[in-house]
């Protein structure tokens, strides 16, 4: 695309050349008297075709410069979407959603802004103006360094200009990120400005970031217009040396007057390319900052398979148990040199305090972080080694943190694995108690589902979760808090579902139902791992597992005893 465009220069500085070259005939026709009338009707449409034809391809190179930078944008936006996926949600986490958005947006923009309206006008100008100063050289050598004197001075005041507007550019993108960050923040929890009552101190806090970014753009518009005031000025100062030049040349009797017309001419139809030439400065600084800030946001630390010559093991198929090595991990300061293991088709309740490290647990086992030290290994093989495509349509996970999606229960329903067949998503929709919500919907599958499942009540987004999980039958299932705040009957629901998968289990909970179900107890505290064994060996004695669950025991305990 763009020697295509280089090709549009040339043929716009033919018709510039044309157009000058039309403009001095008639004048050489005008003052030595000849036939004027007759001159004057092919003069006017040639000259009419040749403007006409100039403002074609001045159309046709918007167009072409559009397409190319649509074209980058798209790319681009693939490339961040790609560097998005690789890294770790707890990475993300560290981000700010307004800020993450604004690089698909903002900072795509302003690329694409430099690659459709600043590089394509670079290119075209460059050669259209250089061709037509060549060509004005051959004809008379002073006048075209008159002009390219005029263009050169007004430039180095530009690239001047131009160092001082990246900080104003810098400036405004930080304060467009602080702003949309607040905005994403505050859209997100409403309800909380709503229920404390502080939507006015909200509505303050956001008056101030408006005012500090409306500060900001008008000290970038002011760089930006000086930078178009003195490419304005460059052709305004080469038009007055070529008049001054060809003035003393003319008095000199060196070259005719329709010659200096010629010039004047050529540097007419120059000076709007080098007034672009402003804006595209413009365009390049704001590009540099937004691919700065791209850049940064592409070289994050990806979760990447481990390197080595051996090849990438396969795990069993789907529907097969796997089996689950925790090898001295450590993570940070929520896991300590954990180590268990867990046999394939086997259920783990994995339970504790707050914050004693078993959602981590799940966490590196669906790759969403990785170990600091010590492995994790699946089947055998270190997690690292799968192909996290494979490895992640083995697994079906059920977490807070993975929320319904904004669309129909369809599609949430099929996520996980779009094509399921009729027969096998019945069997998941029948077993999860999916098949009676549907049924109790007016739409049924084709029901709008709201931002993160609000409109539907926490038991039917739980089901519809499990659905979505256990569709494409996983050999393991990760369960982090999936059983919390749910009423009796989607409880026991749920809980006949776990009785039916076939596959290996490990869940985070805090239900007495659930451990009461898993084959073994891990009790974490401090990121280690405490003490382990059979739920009713743990309940019988004076262990930690008892004393977190004490509360829920007693209903149980008082029955025994009556």
């Amino acid at each position: 695309m763009l020697l295509r465009l280089v090709g549009i220069g040339v043929a716009q500085a033919a018709m510039t050349l044309a157009s000058a070259w039309l403009v001095h005939a008639f004048f050489d026709h005008a003052v030595q008297g000849q036939n004027v009338a007759s001159a004057v009707s092919w003069l006017i449409v040639a000259l009419i075709f040749a403007g006409g034809a100039l403002a074609w391809l001045r159309t046709v190179e918007r167009v072409q410069a559009e397409r190319m930078g649509q074209h980058y944008a798209a790319e681009l936006r693939l490339a961040l979407f790609d560097g998005l996926v690789g890294q770790s949600p707890r990475r993300l986490q560290s981000r700010s959603r307004g800020g993450t958005l604004l690089r698909f947006m903002g900072d795509v923009k302003g690329v694409r802004r430099w690659v459709s309206l600043g590089l394509p006008r670079l290119a075209v100008g460059a050669v259209a103006a250089g061709l037509a100063l060549i060509a004005l050289s051959v004809v008379d050598p002073w006048l075209s360094l008159a002009a390219v004197c005029g263009f050169a001075l007004s430039g180095l005041a530009l690239t001047w200009l131009t160092m001082r507007v990246e900080p104003a550019v810098r400036e405004a993108r930080r304060r467009q990120a602080r702003l949309a960050a607040d905005v994403n923040d505050r859209i997100a929890a409403i309800a909380v400005v709503q229920v404390f009552d502080q939507a006015a101190r909200e509505k303050r806090r956001l008056g101030r970031q408006s005012d500090a970014l409306a500060h900001a753009m008008v000290d970038q518009m002011r760089g930006m217009s000086l930078l178009r005031s003195a490419a304005e000025f460059g052709g305004a100062l080469a038009s007055a040396l070529v008049l001054f030049v060809g003035a003393v040349e003319v008095g000199r009797g060196m070259i005719e007057p329709a010659d200096v017309v010629g010039a004047l001419t050529v540097a007419g139809l120059i000076a709007p390319t080098f007034r672009d030439l402003g804006q595209v400065l413009g365009y390049w600084r704001s590009a540099l900052v937004s691919m700065a800030k791209i850049e940064e946001f592409l070289a994050s630390p990806k979760l990447a398979m481990r390197s080595g010559d051996d090849e990438t093991p396969t795990l069993p198929n789907r529907g097969r148990p796997i089996a689950v090595d925790f090898r001295g991990v450590s993570v940070g300061e929520a896991l300590q040199e954990f180590s268990a293991r867990v046999t394939a088709g086997r259920k783990i309740a994995i339970v504790g305090p707050n914050g004693s490290g078993k959602s981590t647990l799940l966490g590196l086992v669906a790759r969403l972080i990785d170990a600091d030290a010590g492995e994790v290994l699946l089947d055998g093989h270190a997690v690292q080694r799968y192909a996290l495509s494979d490895l992640r349509a083995r697994l079906g996970v059920v977490t807070p943190d993975l929320p319904l999606l904004r669309g129909s229960i369809e599609r949430n329903l099929v996520y996980r694995k779009p094509r399921a067949g009729k027969r096998e998503r019945a069997e998941v929709e029948a077993m999860c108690g999916v098949d009676e919500l549907l049924a109790s919907l007016p739409q049924g599958g084709l029901t709008r589902v709201g931002d993160g499942g609000g409109n539907l009540s926490f038991g039917q987004r739980q089901r519809i979760a499990w659905a979505r999980a256990l569709l494409g039958h996983p050999g393991l299932l990760l369960l982090d808090e999936a059983d919390a705040n749910l009423d009796p009957v989607s409880a026991t629901r749920l809980g006949e579902t776990l009785d039916g998968f076939q596959g290996t289990v490990l869940m985070v909970t805090h239900q007495l139902a659930r451990v009461m179900q898993a084959d073994e107890v891990w009790y974490l505290e401090a990121g280690r791992l405490v003490e382990q064994g059979r739920p009713q060996d743990l309940l019988a004695s004076d262990s930690c597992t008892r004393r977190l669950f004490r509360r829920a025991l007693r209903p149980v305990l008082a029955g025994s005893a009556a």
